[in-house]
């Protein structure tokens, strides 16, 4: 785990204590009370085996160069903290906040920010970097569709780690 992604655990904790207290949280809106925790599941399945299949293919084959920070097999317990906080800030909070100026310019603010905040460190400004936006582009635009379809912050972010997981090891190469 680097710093930069325990700062941002620390930040994204202390700012949403700091929304709680300060406004009458919405946990509907956010995603914390589904109505069906369920609904939608099989999409958020069918999501991750194909992103999964794709890292992995991509990471046997060696298309690209992954840095290493990429790889660093993160623990468990933060990298789910870091993602179901991801969640929250970006389908729940900001999206939830944007929908007042409608659900479409909600989930294209949604997913802009989220590109661009993993885009804002330096290493990623190169060819890995674009095919990396390209992934949080598409995987932020299907979070985002799902969130603002189910309502369910919970599968999403179950979803989001998953996926980072799928950086973290590379399976398929243990099977050959």
């Amino acid at each position: 785990m680097t710093t930069a992604e325990s700062l941002f655990i620390l930040v994204t904790i202390i700012g949403f204590l700091v929304f709680i207290f300060l406004k009458k949280v919405n946990w509907k809106g956010l995603g914390f009370k589904p109505n069906s925790f369920l609904k939608g599941w099989w999409l958020i399945v069918l999501f991750n085996i194909i992103i999964f299949c794709l890292v992995q293919f991509a990471l046997i084959k060696k298309f690209i160069s992954l840095p290493v920070w990429m790889l660093d097999k993160d623990p468990i317990i933060p990298l789910f903290a870091i993602t179901f906080l991801q969640e929250i800030l970006f389908r729940g909070v900001i999206i939830n906040f944007f929908e007042k100026f409608g659900k479409r310019k909600a989930l294209w603010i949604s997913i802009t920010i989220f590109v661009l905040f993993h885009l804002i460190a330096p290493y990623t400004w190169n060819s890995v970097g674009l095919i990396f936006a390209g992934l949080t582009l598409v995987a932020g635009y299907f979070w985002g569709w799902h969130f603002l379809k189910y309502r369910n912050i919970y599968m999403l972010g179950v979803s989001h780690f998953l996926v980072n997981l799928s950086f973290n090891f590379v399976f398929f190469e243990l099977l050959s």
